[in-house]
């Protein structure tokens, strides 16, 4: 008798072939889109990083303020007056009416003590606008690689929340 080695047919090689081929693609894809959403969701996670901290840092200055501050014609800065024992946008402690001065450099969030050089607070700012209307400061901030979702930045309203007091007490700031 004789014995044959009995192998595959090269239909068989072919659909078989054609299976791995076809897992080897939904493999493929499968880690494209997973490997897309990671980088949409760092981008998101940078964004709202960005709008967090620029929250933080105006809010905390546009309510100690006693006198209502200053916008630059073309929106782009802003001029706030603190009195004497607040935190400055350095992080010290004024020891004197201060004057801090906010702008936008090279996607980088300025600030500027009395005419001095301007420090980096932030990075990742693709725009920032100021506004005013009564006793309530708007910023539109856009960081890097915001989802057109958003439009031109995220809008934060901010009310002068001791100036509205010491208007209300005569000068008595609380």
């Amino acid at each position: 008798m004789n014995k044959l080695a009995r192998g595959f047919s090269l239909i068989e090689l072919m659909v078989a072939l054609a299976a791995g081929a076809f897992l080897l693609a939904g493999v493929s894809l499968s880690y494209a889109a997973i490997k897309g959403t990671i980088e949409v969701s760092k981008e998101l996670e940078n964004a709202q990083e960005v709008i967090r901290y620029t929250s933080k840092v105006f809010n905390r200055s546009i309510k100690q303020t006693q006198l209502v501050p200053s916008i630059s014609a073309d929106k782009s800065t802003i001029t706030i007056t603190q009195p004497e024992g607040v935190i400055a946008c350095n992080g010290t402690l004024t020891t004197g009416v201060m004057t801090e001065v906010y702008s936008l450099d090279n996607s980088s969030l300025m600030c500027s003590l009395n005419g001095a050089a301007a420090e980096r607070l932030l990075t990742g700012l693709e725009n920032v606008s100021f506004s005013l209307s009564g006793e309530l400061v708007s910023i539109v901030v856009k960081p890097q690689k915001l989802p057109a979702q958003f439009g031109a930045g995220i809008n934060i309203d901010v009310a002068l929340t001791n100036t509205i007091l010491v208007n209300a007490y005569g000068g008595n700031s609380v």
